[in-house]
């Protein structure tokens, strides 16, 4: 795997999954897919699942990642050499840690803070350098400080929240730093890639604050 080799050790962390409706009209049919949409659901590698089919197979417009690969690559149409080259790169997860009820729903803030206390976890233990956020919900970014000012107080570690000039359209990226026991993680808030989201220009934040994730050492 790529990301054991890479010089700057990546984590895309993005958002939320969710239970997804069953298509069938038949009422037993009906039943049965929805049986098996929650024990799929269930399973500790459901995610791995739905990246396998909606990301890795470069054919499908999933736009989270469509979106990613080409502002990382600053290219509308990046070869699936160079995408299957980032995905093998880095590690990609979700914040929030159980499924919405629907897309609509959205995840409260104890949802927020079990996923970041989850993520900082996550990030010790893989050595993760650098990670890009989708989303630039207040609450989500405030949910984080919160966490990290606990631990500050506990002289656990220190942290800042360094400002971006840039904006884009009405969107300002976020950025904040943490050193704890000799490791540096850089955070990026960035807008969701899945709606409104201008690449090339997402694109240049991303190269003037995230390092290479593909480069190897």
């Amino acid at each position: 795997m790529e990301f054991k080799k890479a010089k700057n050790k990546t984590l895309i962390l993005g958002e939320s999954t969710y239970i997804w409706k069953a298509k069938s009209t038949n009422e037993n049919e009906r039943k049965e897919e929805e049986a098996w949409i929650r024990g799929r659901i269930s399973r500790n590698d459901h995610l791995r699942i739905l990246h396998q089919n909606l990301v890795l197979k470069f054919n499908k417009n999933t736009k989270y990642a469509r979106n990613i690969e080409r502002a990382i690559f600053q290219s509308n149409a990046p070869s699936n050499a160079d995408k299957a080259k980032l995905w093998a790169s880095v590690v990609y997860h979700n914040l929030v840690l159980r499924d919405m009820s629907t897309i609509k729903e959205r995840p409260t803030n104890a949802d927020y803070a079990d996923g970041w206390e989850e993520m900082l976890g996550l990030a010790m233990l893989l050595e993760i350098d650098q990670c890009i956020v989708y989303g630039l919900e207040w609450r989500k970014i405030n949910e984080l400080i919160s966490i990290l000012k606990t631990r500050d107080e506990r002289g656990e570690l220190t942290f800042k929240r360094l400002k971006i000039a840039q904006e884009i359209g009405n969107s300002s990226p976020c950025v904040i730093s943490i050193e704890t026991n000799g490791q540096h993680l850089k955070i990026l808030f960035i807008r969701h890639p899945s709606a409104f989201f201008t690449w090339k220009k997402w694109g240049a934040v991303i190269a003037t604050e995230i390092l290479s994730p593909i480069e190897i050492r």
